[in-house]
């Protein structure tokens, strides 16, 4: 896989996980205490992959990423999300790049 497919397909999961999130936070109304079974999940999943898309596509300082967060991400897994990717980016790929 090339690095531009590699993006691209990353990109189509974010959008698919932004709209379960969405259509969670839609469903919050309908419940009596507000708690959606897998949100908190998803959106966290979709915090940390975020980062890690920033970091390792546009070379983005986690600082610009977000600026007022409370609680940290997890180091290991978005270092984790990143070396899974480029192990999935040809060695050709990685040469043209180079």
């Amino acid at each position: 896989m090339t690095f531009k497919e590699l993006r691209l397909k990353i990109k189509e999961e974010q959008k698919s996980l932004a709209q379960e999130i969405k259509k969670g936070k839609s469903k919050r109304k309908q419940v009596p205490d507000g708690y959606v079974d897998g949100l908190d999940f998803d959106r966290n999943y979709y915090r940390h992959i975020h980062i890690a898309y920033c970091e390792f596509f546009n070379k983005t300082p986690y600082k610009m990423i977000e600026q007022s967060c409370y609680e940290a991400p997890s180091r290991n897994r978005i270092d984790g999300y990143k070396n899974g990717w480029m192990g999935e980016i040809d060695e050709e790929a990685l040469r043209d790049c180079a």
